[in-house]
């Protein structure tokens, strides 16, 4: 899939040009070749259409649309890791553009997409220092929104390392009958498994955690855990991750994790039904 954003925007800025962000986005990130990071002219400035770069074959486009998505924001920051509760959220923004990295070709490995995720972040950076009119950045395949400013820190300190807290929802919660839960979102777009736990024994803390090694653990060394593999053990079960059928979306295979107990077979469970809409998707 390609690696995708969206900047969600009070208006949309006629000072966010090619030029402009190439510029910035040279003088932010050391590792840009300029060689290799173009803009590319339009075949006529009248057209509607959107701005566009490239670097190398990879091919960067922005475009911009005088109207909001839809969802409802409020409530995509209340359940957002990387919007504080302290922060408004922005829901009288009147614009979004679309911000998409593309590489020629069908078959991209993940580390590709780690690649292109990071090209994306480092363009959606520099917007945010070029164009004072992005009110929040929102990654759809992690259904999350990032303040602005705490994103463009977060890229200069931390790329070209993966910036996995941006990139990927870490959600943990107990569900209506008080069973932990947790499971991420946008790691899709890296090219890997999202990771499922139904059922967890473990704290809330744990399972955050495990679900932030194993994330981790996918980013260093690609697509490697196999249907039924065993992820270790506690002191209670050993953990098996399957193959499975997502207990959020059926038609998604994420990376169930189970508990098994010495001597069961790991089956994957079926979750609970979810109490409300974002039931999953808590600030813990």
């Amino acid at each position: 899939m390609p690696s995708l954003a969206m900047l969600f925007q009070s208006h949309l800025d006629p000072a966010l040009t090619g030029e402009r962000l190439r510029e910035q986005m040279l003088a932010d990130f050391a590792d840009l070749d300029p060689a290799l990071l173009t803009v590319d002219p339009a075949e006529n400035p009248s057209d509607d259409r959107p701005l566009s770069l490239s670097y190398g074959d990879t091919m960067i486009a922005l475009m911009g649309i005088p109207a909001t998505v839809g969802d409802d924001l409020a409530a995509i920051a209340q359940y957002s890791r990387l919007w504080p509760d302290t922060v408004p959220a922005p829901t009288d923004y009147s614009a979004h553009t679309i911000v998409t990295v593309m590489r020629p070709g069908e078959d991209t490995t993940h580390t590709d997409a780690i690649d292109d995720a990071t090209l994306l972040s480092k363009v959606i950076a520099s917007a945010v220092a070029v164009s004072e009119s992005v009110v929040a950045v929102y990654f759809g395949s992690a259904d999350h929104v990032v303040v602005p400013k705490l994103f463009r820190d977060l890229a200069i300190e931390t790329l070209p390392d993966p910036i996995l807290p941006a990139w990927v929802a870490l959600n943990v919660a107990p569900r209506a009958d008080g069973v932990m839960t947790g499971h991420t979102r946008g790691m899709d777009m890296l090219g890997l498994m999202d990771i499922e736990i139904v059922e967890s024994p473990e704290s809330a803390e744990d399972t955050f955690a495990r679900l932030a090694n194993i994330s981790i653990y996918q980013l260093q060394n690609g697509p490697v855990i196999g249907d039924g593999h065993s992820l270790g053990a506690t002191e209670d079960a050993e953990l098996f991750a399957m193959h499975a059928p997502s207990a959020l979306n059926p038609d998604k295979t994420v990376l169930q994790l189970t508990f098994a107990s010495d001597g069961e077979q790991p089956v994957a469970p079926t979750a609970a039904e979810p109490t409300r809409k974002r039931g999953w998707f808590r600030k813990k």
